[in-house]
C-alpha cells in the first residue's frame, strides 16, 4: 500500500507535483529575465546606432569598419602613427533638467556639453580618441594642417578655419584681437590674404617649441556646419557665382580627373542659371574621390572638418555651429573676455554664411545620382556623426 499524508495526499504523487512546481518557476524565471535582457540590449543598440556609423556596420553584420569615411586623420598621419596613442575621451554628462529657469548663457552651456559629448563619443565609438604623445613628429607630419590655425597670444586662444563655416568674420575678430586697426583689412575679402601671411597663423610661425606650446595650452574654438550645406556653399562661391582664374585652374583640373575635356570650364549652365565652372555633379564626383583629392592636394573648401581641425586629437573648448550661429559667437566671446567684437562676425562687406534652406539644397541634391550621395555620406560620415548633424538631409526627393 502506498503510504498517506494526513490530508489522505499519496505522498510520491506529491512530492512529484513539487517538483513540477519547481521547475515551472525556473522556466518562467528565464523568460522573465530574457526578455528584461534582450529589451534593454535593443535600446542601447538602437541609441549607438542613431549615433555611431561603427555599430551600424555591425548591426548590418560587417565585421570590416575600416571603410568609415577616412579612418586616419590625414594621409600623412596614417603613416605616423607612433605620434597617436588611444585614450578613452573623458565622458561628459549634461546636466540634468531642473525647474530653475535657464537664460540664454545657460542654454548655451548646456549646447557646448552636447556638442563636446558627442564629439568625444564619435570619436570613441571610431577608436579614434587618440592623445598626441610626439608633438614634435605631429607637427611635421601635419604642417600644411597648421595653415588652418589662427592664434592671439594675448587672449591666449586659438582658431581652426573651417572654410565655408563663418571663417570671414571670425578672421575679423582675430585681426582685431591681434591689434589690427585697418579698417581695409576688414571690408570685402581683404582679411584673407592679410590672414594668409599674417604674423598671428600659426604655420607662420617658425618656432615649433612655439606651436606646440599654443595648440597644447591656449582656449580653441572651431565652428561647424552641416557637410552638405556646406558644400552647396562651396559650389556657389567658387565655381559658380564668383568664378575667378584660381577656381578656373580648379575647374579645368576636376574636369581632366574625370575624363572630361577641360574646354567644357565655363561653358554650361547650373540650375542658378549662370554659367557654371563645372556643374554640381562634377564637383561632388571630384571632392567625394579621396584618391584624387590626396593626389591634387585637395582644397580645405571641400576637406571634411574631421581632417582640417583634428577634433578627436584636440579637446575644443569652444564649438559653435552656424545653426546658432549669433548665440554661440557672443558667448565665446563672452568667455575670452571680447564680447565687443561680436560686431565683426557680421560686417558688411565679406561672404557671410547663411543656411541653405531646404528647397535650395534639394534642388542641389536631385543632381546628384544614388551612389554619388552614398560617396558623400562616405566621405563625410565622420563630420555627421561628430557634430550631432541629421543624414536625413541626403534623402534624395521622390521623382
Amino acid at each position: 500500500m502506498t503510504a498517506m499524508d494526513a490530508r489522505g495526499f499519496n505522498i510520491p504523487n506529491k512530492c512529484r507535483s513539487l517538483k513540477y512546481m519547481f521547475f515551472a518557476c525556473l522556466i518562467l524565471s528565464a523568460l522573465v529575465t530574457y526578455v528584461y535582457i534582450n529589451n534593454v540590449f535593443h535600446s542601447d543598440r538602437d541609441f549607438l546606432n542613431s549615433i555611431s556609423p561603427v555599430a551600424s556596420l555591425l548591426r548590418a553584420g560587417r565585421k570590416d569598419v575600416s571603410s568609415i569615411g577616412n579612418i586616419n586623420t590625414s594621409q600623412a598621419a596614417s603613416e605616423h602613427l607612433h605620434v597617436l596613442q588611444y585614450v578613452p575621451r573623458k565622458k561628459i554628462t549634461e546636466r540634468p533638467p531642473t525647474t530653475e529657469l535657464c537664460d540664454e548663457e545657460c542654454q548655451w552651456e548646456r549646447r557646448q556639453i552636447r556638442y563636446k559629448a558627442n564629439v568625444n563619443h564619435a570619436c570613441d565609438m571610431n577608436n579614434e580618441a587618440r592623445q598626441i604623445t610626439n608633438w614634435a613628429e605631429w607637427v611635421k607630419v601635419n604642417e600644411l594642417v597648421l595653415q588652418s590655425f589662427y592664434f592671439s597670444d594675448k587672449h591666449k586662444t586659438i582658431y581652426c578655419e573651417v572654410p565655408k563655416s563663418a571663417c570671414t568674420g571670425m578672421k575679423r575678430v582675430f585681426y582685431v584681437m591681434n591689434g589690427g586697426k585697418d579698417k581695409k583689412v576688414l571690408t570685402k575679402m581683404n582679411i584673407h590674404p592679410h590672414s594668409f601671411r599674417s604674423n598671428w597663423r600659426l604655420s607662420n610661425e617658425k618656432s615649433v617649441k612655439k606651436v606646440i606650446e599654443r595648440l597644447k595650452t591656449y582656449k580653441s574654438i572651431m565652428i561647424v556646419r552641416e557637410p552638405f550645406a556646406r558644400a552647396v556653399s562651396g559650389y556657389q562661391d567658387k565655381f559658380d557665382l564668383r568664378p575667378n582664374g584660381f577656381w578656373k585652374d580648379w575647374a579645368k583640373t576636376m574636369l581632366k580627373s574625370e575624363g572630361k575635356d577641360p574646354s567644357l570650364v565655363g561653358t554650361r549652365k547650373d540650375i542658378s542659371g549662370h554659367k557654371a565652372l563645372v556643374t554640381f555633379e562634377e564637383f561632388i564626383t571630384f571632392t567625394t574621390n579621396t584618391s584624387v583629392v590626396n593626389k591634387y592636394r585637395g582644397d580645405q573648401h571641400w576637406i571634411p572638418i574631421a581632417e582640417i581641425c583634428f577634433p578627436c586629437q584636440f579637446n575644443y573648448d569652444f564649438i559653435i555651429k552656424i545653426e546658432n550661429m549669433k548665440d554661440d559667437v557672443e558667448y565665446t566671446l563672452k568667455r575670452i573676455g571680447e564680447e565687443k567684437l561680436l560686431q565683426y562676425m557680421f560686417e558688411k562687406g565679406g561672404h557671410e554664411t547663411k543656411s541653405s534652406n531646404s528647397s535650395s539644397k534639394e534642388a542641389y541634391l536631385s543632381q546628384l545620382t544614388p551612389d554619388l550621395v552614398l560617396a558623400f555620406k562616405d566621405r563625410f560620415v565622420k563630420d555627421y556623426h561628430a557634430f550631432n548633424y541629421s543624414m536625413d538631409v541626403l534623402n534624395l526627393p521622390q521623382r
